[in-house]
């Protein structure tokens, strides 16, 4: 074991200046670490594709440049359906022309194309045609994905999880643009959140357990077997109350909404509970009436896997909850759209759709805390390479205090939405915390 070394005395004398010196920069550090937490987004890259393809030849290579890039207009436009647009058709065809640079890499023993395309001019043809733009600052997320396997044994794929499935997770979420973390599941996420939490997808939990990581939305879903084989219907020789319910920790509660209505269970709880009544000390097998057993028949029909899932806003008290169930008889197929279903939903939102050239909107915002032409400049590009700008041009300067006229290409609302994803720019507010009438804000860096 280590002591620490006695201070000779003259830096003793000189410890009072250096404890003040640290607590500033610990308050700097705090400081810095708030404005960092206040809004919780990501900035993804929106110039690449990458696709797998089978060699370098030259016809691998000119088919792979039009996969990459009809890959990169999903990932700006947000909207998963957008090769079906006649009007992308001509960006398809001349792949080459928005191509600037290329290379092949291995991954796992599989040869992938990385194609890297000139941005700028993909979303000035998409504008030009009409076609919604998504920028590159996205809301972040964190994915509680509960998984069964074959025997039975349920787990909770974490951040370090190396298999398959975790792989393509992150690796769909990257290839759709967007920001998807899973949780640590440390000693603090095992202290605020169990298996039965994320299994029975109950929306408080997951959200409090999520507080941690500062996260815009949270994700959760629970993949497992449909297991009909082992199932035999018979006609039950008692009556069907007599069939035993699970646990209490199963059973999903009511909920009570704001306006004191019941809010029922979500579909996917009441699935596990069909799934899951059994008979007691019973030879004869599950107690299921016909309408029962045909609903778990015909689910196994579909296919042989199901993943239920939700997402929802983690930043607001009434929870806006998006759920639904997948079926099919792969997980990395039903984990891919699952994913793809929730980066839809995003690019709807959070995607700007150009307006009329006649019917463009021009607005002026008002940016403090510029001390410096630089400083001007700098809020000057930032605002310039916002997905709803078309352009930007300084029209006064007052002290700190700098006005800038903007071309949207979207609306006012659109602009809001975007400037909260990220907390360069924080609106002003009054002494309330309430945010100013107009657009007023302040540059945090």
């Amino acid at each position: 074991m280590e002591f620490a070394k006695l201070l000779p005395v003259a830096e003793l004398l000189n410890l009072p200046r250096k404890l003040s010196q640290l607590t500033a920069a610990i308050t700097l550090l705090v400081g810095s670490a708030w404005l960092g937490m206040a809004h919780a987004s990501s900035t993804v890259e929106l110039a690449t594709g990458k696709v797998s393809v089978d060699n370098k030849s030259s016809r691998a290579l000119s088919n792979g440049t039009r996969a990459a890039l009809e890959q990169l207009l999903v990932k700006i436009t947000g909207q998963q359906d957008i090769g079906d647009y006649q009007t992308v058709d001509a960006i398809r065809r001349n792949a080459n022309r928005y191509l600037r640079a290329y290379r092949f890499t291995e991954e796992q023993g599989e040869l992938f194309l990385v194609a890297e395309f000139d941005r700028e001019l993909i979303e000035t043809e998409l504008v030009k045609q009409g076609l919604p733009i998504w920028g590159s600052r996205r809301p972040d997320a964190l994915l509680w994905l509960a998984i069964e396997d074959a025997d039975g044994e349920r787990r909770i794929v974490d951040d370090g999880n190396q298999s398959e499935l975790a792989r393509m997770t992150r690796r769909q979420a990257e290839t759709r643009g967007v920001p998807l973390a899973l949780p640590l599941m440390d000693l603090d996420d095992t202290l605020t959140i169990n298996g039965y939490d994320v299994w029975g997808l109950f929306p408080e939990q997951l959200v409090n357990a999520a507080s941690r990581y500062n996260v815009d939305y949270v994700l959760a879903a629970r993949l497992y077997p449909n297991r009909t084989r082992e199932m035999v219907y018979r006609e039950p020789e008692r009556p069907v109350s007599a069939r035993f319910i699970p646990e209490p920790f199963n059973v999903p509660a009511l909920r009570i909404n704001e306006f004191g209505e019941v809010i029922m269970p979500l579909p996917a709880e009441m699935d596990a509970i069909e799934m899951s009544w059994v008979e007691k000390e019973s030879a004869s097998g599950p107690v299921f009436t016909q309408e029962e057993f045909s609903t778990v028949a015909a689910r196994a029909k579909k296919g042989r896997y199901s993943l239920d899932y939700l997402y929802l806003a983690a930043n607001q008290g009434a929870y806006q909850i998006t759920h639904d169930t997948l079926i099919g008889d792969e997980p990395e197929a039903l984990l891919t759209t699952f994913i793809n279903d929730y980066a839809n939903y995003l690019g709807q939102n959070f995607s700007i759709l150009p307006t009329d050239d006649n019917a463009a909107q021009a607005i002026e915002i008002s940016v403090g805390n510029l001390s410096s032409l630089a400083g001007v400049v700098a809020v000057q590009n930032y605002l310039k390479n916002l997905s709803v700008t078309d352009k930007v041009m300084l029209v006064k300067q007052q002290g700190m205090v700098s006005t800038f006229r903007l071309n949207l290409l979207g609306t006012e609302q659109d602009l809001r939405s975007v400037l909260s994803l990220d907390s360069q720019l924080q609106p002003l507010t009054d002494a309330f915390g309430q945010p100013l009438e107009g657009m007023h804000y302040f540059w945090s860096q």
